[in-house]
């Protein structure tokens, strides 16, 4: 590692807070998904799938709201949300209502049509991203696509220009909708794509966000990481996200896929509970660099050492920021 690259970390680490309650909140409404990623663990799944109940997720608003509104709130984490159809949006619609100020979705962009436009512009979000991850078809298909699933090219990228179209027309008679990003997750073998890709839907009107190459906990390979470092720093995934399954399950970050380190679950405890008991001793491991006494998900983990992105607006601003604190 570059004595600049540690640098930058370290300079990240020494602006990591404790906070009484969780600055994102990642929850799980369903782990299923329509789309088998090349870097994605979800084909090799071993916990069992589901989705959230109604009383589950009320549960977990109705605690943001009164703790923390303003805390960045996902409805998504190892699924695509969006497969729930009228059901997530009818929950969006209750988390904006009962006072949440900070509501973020991503998705695949699979559902980018038809009637589901109005419902993803309307749903109260504050910004709704688009993972897409190549810029050409046959690299977007590499990626995003299998045979038995429908991830295509041409479907998915005419479905984004429509929303982005309709965003335009209901902004022009001051409907408030969310910014779409369109956002790139750097690999090894897409890196070639990404200045055209950010040219080509900042033309269309979009953000964009590039994304440092992640290993997805040891799944994919990633160039730029490596154990060659002088300094390990806390994680800033690990020191300010609370990550939920489907299920109730409290993990470790908004990577642990399979729930291998389990603080709690929000059916029996309250989200403070568990993030000011057994989440604060694993953020203060982190933070006192305590590192044998981590979880084996933390130990065997390179992706610390890819915490930013880089951001692009339609008018030009361009800004950098660390995950899970932007």
């Amino acid at each position: 590692m570059s004595p600049e690259k540690q640098q930058a970390l370290m300079d990240i680490e020494a602006k990591l807070r404790e906070s009484n309650f969780p600055p994102q909140v990642v929850v799980e409404t369903t782990a299923y998904c329509n789309f088998r990623c090349r870097h994605c663990h979800h084909d090799k799944l071993e916990r069992e799938k589901g989705t959230m109940s109604t009383d589950l997720w009320t549960k977990i608003v109705s605690e943001v709201a009164e703790r923390k509104p303003d805390a960045e709130l996902w409805p998504t984490f190892y699924g695509e949300a969006l497969i729930l159809g009228e059901r997530l949006y009818r929950w969006i619609r209750q988390a904006r209502e009962a006072g949440l100020t900070n509501l973020v979705l991503n998705s695949n962009g699979s559902f980018c049509r038809g009637r589901y436009i109005d419902d993803i512009l309307m749903c109260g979000l504050r910004r709704f991203l688009l993972s897409l991850d190549g810029f050409t078809q046959e690299t977007f298909e590499r990626i995003r696509y299998t045979r038995d699933r429908n991830g295509k090219y041409e479907p998915v990228y005419t479905g984004v220009r429509e929303l982005l179209r309709r965003k335009h027309e209901l902004d022009a008679v001051g409907i408030q909708t969310p910014t779409i990003i369109c956002q790139f997750s750097m690999m090894d073998d897409n890196e070639h794509e990404a200045e055209p890709f950010r040219e080509y839907w900042l033309r269309h009107g979009a953000h964009v966000k590039l994304r440092e190459k992640l290993t997805w906990t040891g799944y994919v390979s990633a160039s730029n990481l490596t154990r060659d470092y002088a300094h390990r720093v806390a994680c800033p995934w690990g020191n300010n996200t609370c990550a939920i399954h489907w299920n109730g399950d409290v993990v470790a970050c908004a990577v642990d896929n399979e729930g291998s380190f389990i603080a709690g679950n929000v059916r029996e405890q309250s989200i403070y509970d568990i993030w000011n008991g057994p989440l604060r001793e694993f953020r203060e491991k982190h933070r006192r660099h305590i590192w044998d006494d981590l979880p084996a998900l933390c130990q065997g983990c390179l992706d610390w050492q890819a915490v930013g992105a880089s951001h692009y607006t339609p008018d030009g601003q361009v800004y950098h920021s660390v995950v899970a604190t932007e």
